[in-house]
């Protein structure tokens, strides 16, 4: 267990104390611990293309558990999972990981407020990346970090600052040039003229060190993001909420100058509920490729991915959730993906388009037992030689149990 993950672990464990005691004062049990079996069938596990697509049915075991505490003007919160995946067939890429965080949201009477938040994952890396695709077992760690300070935020002016800390790694060594570690920063600030609107602005900074030299450098690289944003956030209703937030900078490679970028990043998102069962999400997005792998586990339900190495990936996803009964839920999800490609070994270019569809169900059988079952089918069209096509399948079903 690497020195983070305890860490996190003990931290857990502290603030899952706090909480217990919390709970035993105000009668509630804001904790839950549970178990989920998942057996998920693949048409093409390594992504590759048409005539080279491999089947196999994933068995996923997960035990989990999480708190929320209020104390005082503070609240904690803590999520831990550990899972593991058996292959049917292809049981060398058995593998076991996790997912865990720790987070403080604090304020004074002096209207000052924050947060803090740790996170730490480890996956099985994607075996299709787009420039470098594998059948080898590769696992991909990330941990991140990061702390945000307001000053007045309730009020018609205020200042905010932020620190943030990432580090990416993967244990097989062809992917050694890839791993990372970035310290970001930014300060800025708010102004609300009402009590729906909050707009802001501000300057960001990023320092990307790798780790290892690509085979065609003698040292490791390195690049530097700066930015000028603005942001906006509207609850046009109770049932509406508009976000948006537009980077403009630039992203110089000390060495591979082939991946320098030099414009617009940012994001356009709409929650809506239209009614009290039907709850409907959309997120529009540019990204640079290792912030992309990241956005895509606001979702709640897919854990960071480290391996989209594009220069800059444009998302559009629009999601839905359909309380159909007292017991059943449905949800459905589509997404596309336009990503620009460099290697920056050989400096070609190239550009793909990636298609996501998936539809699900969920029955709470008693308080404890749920149970569901999901469909999705992606599809990928490359152009140029970074990329390739491929289309994959998956169906599966799960059980959980979960007490709290």
């Amino acid at each position: 267990m690497n020195k983070t993950l305890l860490a996190l672990a003990v931290a857990a464990s502290l603030a899952a104390h706090a909480g217990t005691a919390a709970a035993q004062g105000s009668g509630t049990r804001p904790w839950y611990v549970g178990v989920v079996q998942d057996f998920t069938h693949e048409s093409n596990v390594f992504s590759q293309p048409s005539g080279s697509k491999t089947s196999d049915t994933i068995s996923t075991t997960t035990l989990r558990g999480g708190l929320n505490a209020q104390l005082g003007r503070q609240r904690a919160y803590a999520r831990a999972s550990v899972f593991h995946k058996r292959y049917a067939d292809l049981d060398g890429l058995d593998s076991t990981g996790y997912d865990a965080g720790l987070g403080l949201d604090w304020a004074t009477i002096e209207r000052l407020s924050g947060t803090l938040a740790a996170n730490a994952t480890q996956r099985q890396a994607d075996f299709n990346s787009g420039i470098a695709t594998t059948s080898l077992k590769n696992t991909e760690r990330s941990e991140d970090v990061t702390a945000t300070v307001r000053l007045g935020g309730d009020g018609l002016l205020g200042l905010e600052g932020s620190l943030g800390h990432r580090r990416v790694t993967f244990s097989a060594p062809e992917f050694a040039a890839q791993q990372y570690r970035r310290n970001s920063g930014s300060v800025g600030v708010t102004y609300r003229p009402s009590g729906s609107l909050t707009l802001g602005a501000g300057v960001a900074t990023q320092k990307t060190e790798y780790l290892d030299p690509l085979p065609s450098q003698t040292v490791p690289d390195a690049n530097q993001r700066d930015d000028v944003y603005l942001s906006a956030t509207w609850v046009a209703t109770g049932a509406s909420t508009l976000a948006a937030r537009v980077n403009i900078g630039k992203t110089e490679y000390d060495q591979a100058s082939a991946a320098d970028y030099d414009g617009v990043t940012g994001s356009l998102s709409w929650a809506w509920k239209p009614t009290g069962l039907l709850s409907l999400n959309t997120v529009l997005a540019r990204d640079t490729g290792q912030d992309a792998g990241f956005r895509r586990a606001a979702d709640g339900n897919a854990l960071p991915s480290a391996t989209d190495f594009s220069r800059t990936t444009d998302t559009l996803s629009v999601s839905a959730a359909y309380e159909l009964t007292a017991k059943v839920s449905v949800t459905a999800n589509a997404s596309v993906a336009r990503r620009s490609l460099v290697d920056v070994v050989t400096a070609s270019t190239g550009r793909d388009r990636t298609s996501r569809l998936s539809l699900g169900a969920t029955w709470a059988a008693t308080r404890v037992i749920s149970a569901g079952c999901n469909v999705a089918h992606e599809s990928r069209s490359a152009s140029g030689s970074v990329s390739s096509d491929y289309t994959n399948d998956r169906f599966g079903c799960f059980v959980s149990a979960t007490l709290d």
